[in-house]
């Protein structure tokens, strides 16, 4: 394992307690190359078992869309988000091969079966509502990560090797994806993937807002409690305000932003609490989580917190905003699992040990979501694991506002990480490198 520093692309829109993913695969040189043509140009559609755990039971198409028309001779790239992310979505394809791939590569989305309108069905009861123990069987990451193998083997046949590229959540599918279908990955490019059974293994969590607030003006935890304590009815959407905050406010402010917040609510300034509110996009998101598509979402996000439910060290009585707003997503999904009538999917890493493919582990020393700790962990479990630490947050403000990204990318999914022109890319970002 290698130890370096880098950069990502800006998120535009980000679901609860993640930012947006995309997953990119480019087939670098002396990758093999696509096999079969997609149905049209535009993308096409697959079949695929509503459980792939019963695979004779009832189907539903899958739908994967193309950033260009599809050209046998050229190295293929899967775009993968997960179930709360929103990088891949209709007609979004094209954009995104021009902004980070160039003419060069098949570039290919899968939209997800939370798009797919038979997926959703097959998730509520008779009378429309959801039937959370239906949800959990359609929507849980192993179903995710059978589509993307669906996907690979109708474009590519059965032997085909693809790229893949993810950020956040859908780069925590592309190493669950890694784990049971590794050997048809010539590289991968996961971009802070968090890793919810590393993180709690490790006793890490990485809500430290109690703890910053602190350090930043002790009087800020006496002024959030007194704040909530006046208004109980307040406190969840005030907390999602507050976590989602980490998503669109840069490092060199977060502290000053937070201040500002908090004190607007210990002042009962609803002016500037409804602007932060619009401004991180709070009630969107309330909205898409209540919609049917929403449960999906939800169950990627009891995904997240499951493995530190008894795992995690005890907590101290502060408030932690991302903690909280996720217990209260995952209320329905973590009563069934205490039940004993839903069990987590396993992340079983010990094939990662044995792959060939090149794995490289983006990480900011200031993430808010994966810890770079875990990170250094998850690198780790790859012979051909690399892993750059950048002195960023979660959305790679730093990295983005100096253009490194795109090159970084491209050099590392066509030439690899041992190339001149991955070596020349990283070292024009060597002064944003994190140095302990």
């Amino acid at each position: 394992m290698r130890c370096r520093t880098i950069l990502s692309s800006t998120l535009r829109r980000v679901l609860p307690c993640l930012a947006i993913i995309a997953c990119l695969s480019s087939a670098p040189f002396g990758a093999p190359r696509a096999q079969v043509p997609p149905a049209h140009a535009s993308g096409g559609e697959v079949t695929v078992p509503l459980d792939h755990r019963s695979p004779a039971g009832p189907s539903a198409s899958l739908r994967y869309e193309l950033g260009a028309a599809f050209d046998a001779a050229k190295p293929t790239v899967f775009v993968i988000a997960d179930a709360q992310q929103f990088y891949v979505r209709a007609g979004a394809m094209p954009a995104l091969q021009a902004s980070l791939f160039g003419d060069g590569f098949n570039v290919v989305g899968i939209l997800g079966r939370a798009t797919g309108r038979s997926f959703v069905r097959a998730s509520q009861d008779a009378g429309g509502r959801t039937d959370w123990r239906a949800a959990w069987r359609v929507f849980n990451s192993a179903q995710w990560v059978e589509d993307i193998e669906a996907v690979r083997r109708h474009l590519l046949g059965e032997h085909g090797k693809v790229l893949l590229y993810g950020r956040s959540g859908g780069a925590f599918l592309i190493h669950q994806y890694l784990a049971v279908h590794g050997d048809h990955v010539e590289r991968a490019w996961t971009q802070t993937p968090l890793n919810p059974y590393i993180a709690a293994g490790l006793g890490l969590r990485t809500d430290h807002f109690w703890d910053e607030i602190g350090a930043y003006d002790p009087g800020l935890q006496t002024l959030l409690r007194q704040a909530l304590a006046r208004a109980p009815g307040e406190r969840a959407r005030w907390l999602r305000i507050l976590q989602r905050q980490n998503f669109f406010v840069p490092l060199a402010r977060r502290d000053e932003e937070r201040a500002r917040l908090i004190r607007a609510m210990a002042a009962d300034d609803t002016a500037m609490i409804e602007a932060a509110g619009k401004a991180y996009q709070v009630d969107e998101v309330a909205r898409m989580m209540a919609a049917p598509e929403g449960v999906a979402i939800l169950v990627r996000l009891y995904e997240f917190e499951a493995p530190f439910i008894d795992r995690a060290r005890p907590r101290d009585d502060g408030i932690h905003p991302g903690e909280e707003t996720f217990r209260d997503a995952v209320r329905p999904l973590r009563l069934l699992a205490e039940q004993g009538l839903i069990t987590p999917v396993r992340f079983d890493s010990a094939r990662l040990h044995r792959l060939d493919t090149e794995v490289l582990v983006l990480a900011g020393r200031h993430d808010h979501t994966a810890d770079y700790r875990a990170l250094i962990a998850l690198s780790a479990h790859y012979p051909h694991g690399l892993l750059f630490i950048a002195d960023d947050t979660h959305v790679f403000e730093a990295m983005n506002r100096q253009g490194h990204a795109t090159g970084m990318l491209r050099a590392f999914l066509t030439h690899g990480a041992d190339s001149a022109a991955y070596r020349a890319a990283e070292s024009a970002a060597d002064a944003l490198r994190w140095r302990e």
